[in-house]
């Protein structure tokens, strides 16, 4: 009797488990939320990049948004107040941003070198733009004519950069800009029905093309069919490839809840049948962040946040390349930014803006190079590591601009690049706390790491000693906190920021 009971009930786990695994998430919030936000991967990944490439890089002016300022005449706003005129001169009012399509060849592009060059810098998640706001698609699309498979470069982007990041132990994502695209270009007033936009630009005598052929790439359509080819191209994205991250930017939230709720389910659905934990991330509010990772951009936040968050910043001038700006971001204060993000429970991604040939601007290299050389020297404390008790130390203020028009998709911004060698940020691992000093005091200079007189002051230190250094590291304990020495020499990349490894007992 005892084993028949024992066998149905072995029967009975058998059918439970089928039964769990075959469950799958259905397009409503209360399944949704039963998708896992943030899984250990993405936590203990840290650092992610990938680029902003398209059409816009072939006037390579301004920004990113060139193919809605080269129409927005009697533009206010100083950002990209310039590039109308700069059209005009240039190129003609006759010449329209389809117009670059052709030019755009890509002739230089070469998958495998970018994503070396993006592993080289420590990047744990690599992936690329597949639609900005433009709506010009970056893979082979029934959905939308435009995109670079069947126009222009001739390239399936997303497939090549995919299948480079698959054959090495890294995650792949794709960057998904689109649900702007109704808003973006400028339209003739009241032609177009549209969720109210603080973005939206209308005009009596609309400069964009009307002509039918274009309505897709220009949104001159119903809010219906955007939506629907909204949904449309994230599906054809996720039966191909399946990214492990779909990066998403504003604005989604003027798609319908309905086409929102349906992305995710067959998202969901689509990694649990190939047995993946993947992330999407809401931008504002319009994903759950039970279900969604909360991304701010070029921010961070005031404390040790409950949740894992990502943040992303720039490696250019700007998102998109600038011919004539050509800059690039500090490594030093990339990886000091990096450590705050980090010691904040923060995931950083960088994002690369490629030349339209296919070239990745000497600065931009020079810049992933600084960062790769400190990450690959002192990656142990940074990958897999979580926020300490207390985030960390210093006099440098990191506060809100309050002018900063993108307020409501950023946070805490001004005093990011003010960060130096008088701040400490903070991890943790196993027994160890790593105490990252964001620059170099100098030899043998004392600092006193205040948590341990704090949260952390009942915890026993058995060792300290400096990453990269020989020499044996002076510490002690006073009511003050944990009081070390510098080393008489800078560790190697050391004016970038230097760790204090403290062994726990």
């Amino acid at each position: 009797m005892k084993k028949k009971l024992f066998t149905l009930l072995i029967a009975f786990m058998a059918i439970v488990t089928v039964t769990i695994a075959q469950e799958t998430f259905k397009p409503e919030w209360k399944s949704l939320n039963k998708h896992e936000a943030t899984p250990e991967w993405f936590a203990d990944a840290k650092l992610g990049v990938y680029f902003h490439w398209g059409v816009y890089n072939v006037p390579a002016n301004g920004n990113e948004w060139y193919g809605r300022f080269m129409y927005e005449k009697d533009r206010v706003k100083r950002w990209g107040k310039d590039i109308y005129d700069y059209h005009t001169k240039t190129y003609g009012r006759d010449v329209h941003y389809h117009d670059f399509v052709p030019q755009w060849k890509a002739e230089k592009f070469d998958a495998k070198r970018w994503v070396d060059m993006f592993e080289n810098m420590g990047a744990k998640f690599i992936g690329t733009i597949a639609e900005h706001h433009d709506g010009f698609s970056l893979w082979e699309s029934e959905v939308n004519p435009w995109n670079s498979f069947d126009k222009g470069p001739g390239i399936d982007v997303v497939k090549q950069i995919g299948a480079e990041v698959k054959k090495r132990d890294l995650k792949f994502m794709t960057t998904f800009h689109h649900g702007f695209h109704m808003h973006f270009y400028p339209k003739e007033e009241n032609s177009f029905l549209r969720p109210l936009s603080m973005h939206a630009a209308t005009y009596k005598n609309c400069e964009v093309p009307q002509d039918d052929k274009y309505r897709i790439l220009y949104g001159n359509t119903t809010y219906k069919e955007e939506c629907d080819i909204w949904l449309g191209k994230l599906n054809e994205v996720i039966d191909a490839h399946c990214p492990d991250y779909i990066w998403m930017d504003f604005a989604q939230g003027y798609i319908s809840e309905d086409y929102r709720q349906q992305f995710l389910a067959n998202y969901f659905n689509k990694a649990k049948e190939l047995n993946k934990d993947v992330v999407v991330n809401t931008k504002g509010t319009f994903f759950p962040t039970d279900l969604a990772v909360v991304n701010l951009e070029r921010a961070t936040v005031e404390d040790i946040a409950p949740e894992v968050w990502v943040t992303d910043f720039q490696l250019g001038s700007s998102w998109g390349y600038n011919k004539d700006k050509r800059t690039a971001l500090d490594p030093k204060k990339a990886i000091r930014i990096f450590a705050e993000v980090i010691s904040k429970n923060g995931v950083m991604i960088l994002a690369a803006a490629p030349m339209a040939e296919g070239i990745i601007p000497e600065e931009q290299a020079v810049a992933m190079e600084g960062i790769g050389a400190w990450l690959k020297l002192y990656g142990e404390a940074v990958y897999n590591t979580r926020p300490f008790v207390e985030f960390g130390q210093g006099p440098t203020k990191l506060t809100r601009n309050p002018e900063d028009e993108w307020n409501d998709y950023g946070a805490i911004k001004a005093g990011l690049y003010n960060l130096n060698a008088k701040d400490v940020r903070y991890t943790t691992k196993d027994n160890a706390v790593y105490a990252i000093q964001l620059g170099w005091l100098g030899s043998k200079q004392d600092i006193t790491l205040s948590a341990f007189a704090n949260k952390a002051k009942d915890m026993k230190v058995k060792s300290v000693k400096v990453l990269g250094s020989k020499e044996r590291i002076k510490w002690s304990r006073t009511d003050k906190g944990l009081k070390v020495t510098s080393p008489n020499k800078m560790p190697a990349e050391g004016d970038a920021a230097i760790v204090y490894k403290i062994t726990l007992k």
